[in-house]
Order: structure tokens, then sequence, then C-alpha cells
């Protein structure tokens, strides 16, 4: 144990003295599925992290799907609101009736903001039924001034109180969500290494990680392509876009290596083209590295990730 501990230590080490390549993002951070964080450039500053906040929000309908026994033969109707909320869109129809795994396609694919408020108004509505009495959160909801009636803050305050408390549950110490879709906000915030753990989480579970990996979901009337480019190379998968004003273009993937997952956040790159390019050029650094430093120890090398050539044509903002 304390050998391996010593090993991990060395590897860290080693990578700290190496030069990553030079990214106009604010903050990343690259960690294995066993949480082994391989290289990093200011992972634990708190920034906005736009649509990267869906990935939570679809974690937690699942955990509460789970803890309900709510199932697809269930379905949520859209309400009104949703349907009005700014942003990236799936655009949902007032009253449509979707299932649960049909609006993670929509949540997590086009980054539907109406699908975020369409299932946290549902689990918020059915958490403050279960607990028969109104619980105010310790954080407000500010998704937009006046938007919603009581009741529907109440059941939107409920639903991001869970959020946080699964944040709490996976270690995310430095996070901390006011909403479940990620528009802008001061109180929306988290970390590199923190979104590393919660991606980590995520793709744990499997109909999570084949709604991340699908590049496009057809149902009823409904079509949606998922906006990460990244899927369309190999050994890529998941998990999420994002991009604000404020936060930046932002971008969550995992990459399959002989080493096993690696987790890759990027947090405030210049544009939603630079943030694949980014992070596939950190891909192919920390590989190469890793190779060259550590393929004599019990841990195998990653493959190469082959970037140069690759092209990423940007049609809209997600």
């Amino acid at each position: 144990m304390n050998e391996n501990k010593s090993l991990h230590a060395k590897r860290q080490s080693a990578l700290s003295l190496l030069n990553p390549p030079q990214t106009t993002a604010l903050s990343w951070c690259i960690v294995t599925s066993i949480g082994d964080e391989l290289a990093s450039k200011s992972p634990s500053l708190k920034l906005e992290v736009a649509s990267l906040t869906k990935i939570m929000t679809a974690y937690t309908a699942i955990q509460l799907s789970d803890i309900i026994q709510f199932q697809n033969e269930t379905f949520i109707r859209i309400p009104r609101i949703a349907t009005q909320i700014g942003g990236t869109s799936a655009f949902l129809r007032r009253d449509d009736t979707l299932s649960l795994e049909e609006l993670l396609y929509a949540l997590m694919l086009p980054s539907g903001n109406d699908a975020a408020i369409s299932i946290a108004l549902h689990f918020g509505s059915i958490l403050n039924t279960h607990r028969r009495q109104k619980i105010a959160s310790y954080i407000t909801c500010d998704t937009i001034q006046g938007f919603y009636d009581d009741t529907q803050m109440s059941n939107m305050n409920r639903f991001v109180r869970q959020m946080n408390e699964n944040a709490m549950k996976l270690g995310m110490r430095d996070s901390q969500f006011s909403n479940p879709h990620g528009l802008s906000s001061k109180a929306n915030k988290s970390t590199a290494l923190d979104m590393c753990r919660m991606s980590s989480a995520y793709m744990k579970i499997p109909i999570l990680k084949q709604i991340c990996n699908s590049k496009s979901y057809s149902c009823r009337n409904y079509e949606w392509f998922n906006t990460n480019q990244l899927l369309h190379f190999e050994n890529y998968s998941g998990i999420k876009t994002g991009i604000t004003p404020n936060a930046g273009a932002c971008l969550a993937v995992s990459y399959e290596s002989l080493l096993g997952s690696i987790i890759v956040v990027l947090i405030g790159a210049k544009d939603q083209k630079r943030r694949f390019e980014e992070t596939d050029k950190l891909i192919n650094w920390v590989s190469r590295e890793y190779t060259l430093y550590f393929n004599k120890t019990m841990y195998a090398p990653p493959r190469t990730a082959q970037s140069k050539g690759r092209s990423f044509i940007i049609k809209k903002q997600v």
C-alpha cells in the first residue's frame, strides 16, 4: 500500500515538472478513473461552469429516480415556464409528456435548458410532497427574478438543494449550484477538479454514460444532436459542453486509454472551437508524457491521441 502511494507521488511529481501546452482556458484538470490527478492548471479555482451544471442535474435526477422508483413508464409534463427559458433549447412543446430518459437526452445532447427546468420542477415537487412541508433551500434559485410562482420556486429550490447535497457526498467541497441549467449566476460555481469528480461519478451510471455518448437521438417528433464534436474521434466519449459569457467555453470529456478512462475538464476557454482543440491537445500531451515517464511502472501507458489535422466547425452557441 505504501509502495503504491509512493509510486503515485512520484508520478504526480514527474508530471508537475513538465511543461503542459498553452491554453486559453482559465482552468483544466485531468484525472484517471480511480481519481489520480495526472495534470492540471488552477484546478481549485472557483468559476462559473455554464452547462457543465447539467451533469449534476442528470446525476441528481437518476439518483432520485432510484430512490422513489421513478421509471420510464412515468412521464414528465413540460410546463409553460420551461418553454420560455432562454439560452440553449431542446425546443420542447408545452404540455408534451416525455419519459425521464427522453428528457435526459434533451438535457445532455442539445443542452436543453427547457429540459433542465422540467426535470427540476418535477422532482422538486415530488421531494416537497413526500416531506409534506415546504423546505427552503440554503441557496436561492436565481434563474430569472420573478419568473416562478411561490410553489414553483419552492420546488426548484428543493431540487437545487438536492444537487448541492449530492455535491457534498461526492467530495465537491468547492462547488455550489444555484440552478439546474448553468445560465450565468455568481452563485453557481465549481472547479475543474470538482467537475472531474462529478464526471467520474456520472460515467459510472450506465444509462447516463449511454446518453452522453450518443451523437444523436430521436423520439416522438423530436430529434436532437450532441454538441460534443470530440465524439466523432476515436476513444472519446461524453460528457458535456457549456458556454456563457461569464463562464467562457467549457468542456468535460472522457478518453479511453490503456490506463483506463481519463477524465478531462476544461473551463473558461476563449471560444467554442478552442475548447475542443485545447482538450485534444492536452490529451495528446499527457498521453505522450505519461508514456515517457511511467511506462516502466505498474501502470500501463495510455494510447497517444492523434490530434493533428482535426477540424472543428462551430455553428451555434452551446
